[in-house]
């Protein structure tokens, strides 16, 4: 196993610890449109469908609106399908896939693994906008290498760069403290983890 792979799996482990993009069986409707968006990685859209379709109960939602789902009364139904044992694991297997792409898309910029982790962990927001989010406060001489450098500047900066406005900012910087709390306490036995995968 490589460290791009034990990288990724601690960022899956990370968001799911961590809840910040949701639990197994979350589903809200999309700020973009009105579709669920699901699981622990809000996936939505086609990425949605995607996962709905590694589920033998979950082919039944693909496709359909948020409102659809809700008006059906089937909310609570779809809920239990992504917490169902085949539910975890195809959010675990499509997750631990996205994040390796997260991690190979900060490894350039970033050399310290927990700072890999800790950006990677903000990925499922806009892999491209937290790319170039770190690559631009790297090229402005911020220490991207230094957890608490580069979670005060998430917490500081993020909101911005995502084009969110002040409407979000609180919640960003709640979550750049909770996923820097998450890795400060956390300690990778990289041994272990390798003899575990």
């Amino acid at each position: 196993m490589d460290l791009r792979h034990l990288l990724a799996h601690e960022v899956a482990a990370g968001i799911i610890a961590t809840g910040i993009e949701g639990a197994y069986d979350s589903v809200s409707c999309s700020t973009a449109g009105n579709y669920p968006s699901m699981g622990v990685s809000q996936w939505e859209g086609g990425r949605g469908d995607n996962l709905l379709s590694w589920i033998d109960d979950g082919r039944k939602f693909i496709g359909r609106t948020y409102s659809d789902i809700v008006d059906s009364g089937e909310l609570p139904e779809l809920r239990a399908v992504l917490d169902s044992e085949q539910g975890r694991a195809a959010q675990l297997e499509i997750l631990a896939a996205d994040c390796l792409d997260y991690v190979d898309a900060l490894m350039p910029y970033i050399s310290d693994s927990k700072c890999v982790i800790y950006a990677s962990m903000w990925c499922p927001t806009s892999t491209n906008v937290v790319r170039v989010f770190v690559r631009n406060r790297k090229n402005r001489g911020y220490d991207v290498d230094d957890l608490s450098a580069l979670a005060a500047v998430f917490e500081d900066e993020y909101y911005v760069a995502a084009a969110v406005g002040t409407a979000y900012k609180q919640g960003y910087a709640n979550r750049a403290r909770a996923t820097y709390n998450y890795l400060a306490g956390h300690d990778i036995d990289w041994g272990l983890l390798k003899d575990k995968l």
